[in-house]
């Protein structure tokens, strides 16, 4: 705590830290034609996007620990009972999990009947209109309904299908011929106190970093919620791999938000800003984070949903996963800092 008293850059994640981490349905799109959810209350989802909403828990574990999986299989109870989009009864025999190579995943079923493997991927849009090999023009235009999703502040998946007869199955989703389904928003509300934390981080001289690996115009419309500075400048991780050395490291200097950041990314942030002297605090979740929490001048694992092995490699555990306790935690630190120098 004294240690993080003395942070000069807060760098936190998004998603249960910032936000409440509950994932709800807010829109789908597809043939051309969305339908808001939200707006729309206890009207049942319409038969146009059946297939979206099936295929897209089909591409979900069978009892989800995700908040977004969990949505998803909320609104298909909600909306599918009772109609033949929901199968229950059905094997499932392979998953395509998500890699820092394509940003999807896949699951591979075989129905009842038996005759073929249905196929389905969920992920960010770009890996799936990259599975499904769209066209530059057709791509273009599915980017513009993905912008305007973003840029409400809604998490974004595009869901695909497949098929394939049954035998050996192939080692990467690239292997299968995928049809575009369509997209699907979700809705994950700012936590009240986090614009509140924000705003006493920068009177107390702390600049905070946002990190995520969501689209960069989701990124841009909570940062935007929460009171963050300059928006409009905003680093992805394909820019951190492409530019170079001497060049990233004066972006990630000057700049406060990050997105479609891959785990492994997040070490490099951290390193750069120490190599410029800032006193880093960073938090994470995940296994992949570890290097970046052990990294830090102070890791703090998330409590609530973070893994074994993030905590290991942390200094500190937030027990609520919120962003305002890290704040009052570096209030805590000075604090007593202060008292050690008084007492000295």
């Amino acid at each position: 705590l004294e240690a993080l008293g003395a942070t000069t850059v807060l760098c936190t994640d998004k998603t249960g830290t910032l936000t409440l981490n509950r994932m709800t349905v807010a829109k789908c799109a597809a043939g051309g034609s969305s339908f808001d959810c939200l707006a729309q209350g206890n009207t049942p989802l319409p038969e146009p996007f059946h297939e979206l909403l099936e295929y897209a828990i089909l591409s979900c574990k069978k009892d989800p620990f995700d908040p977004m999986e969990q949505a998803l299989l909320k609104t298909g109870t909600d909306d599918l009972s009772g109609t033949e989009h929901l199968h229950q009864d059905w094997e499932l025999l392979l998953e395509y999990p998500l890699s820092r190579e394509l940003l999807a995943m896949s699951n591979v079923w075989r129905s009842r009947k038996g005759d073929e493997y249905i196929i389905a991927a969920k992920g960010a849009p770009e890996a799936i209109f990259d599975l499904c090999h769209l066209g530059d023009q057709e791509i273009a235009g599915l980017l513009r309904d993905v912008e305007d999703l973003a840029s409400q502040g809604l998490r974004v998946l595009g869901v695909a299908k497949s098929h394939f007869q049954p035998g050996e199955l192939p080692d990467g989703q690239h292997a299968f011929s995928f049809t575009y389904l369509g997209l699907i928003g979700f809705a994950d509300p700012v936590r009240p106190d986090a614009a509140t934390a924000v705003a006493e981080c920068q009177t107390a001289g702390i600049r905070v970093a946002m990190i995520t690996g969501d689209y960069p115009s989701t990124a841009r419309n909570i940062a935007r919620q929460i009171g963050l500075p300059e928006t409009d400048t905003i680093l992805t991780g394909p820019d951190l791999d492409s530019l170079p050395s001497g060049t990233r490291d004066e972006k990630i200097q000057a700049t406060s938000l990050f997105a479609r950041v891959v785990p492994e990314q997040k070490l490099q942030i951290v390193e750069s800003l120490k190599a410029r002297g800032e006193i880093v605090a960073m938090t994470g979740d995940g296994v992949n984070d570890a290097p970046a929490l052990k990294a830090a001048h102070i890791g703090i694992a998330m409590g609530g949903r973070g893994t074994d092995v993030a905590r290991e490699a942390s200094s500190l555990v937030l027990l609520d996963d919120n962003f305002a306790s890290i704040v009052a935690g570096i209030r805590m630190g000075r604090r007593i800092y202060e008292n050690l120098r008084k007492a000295m």
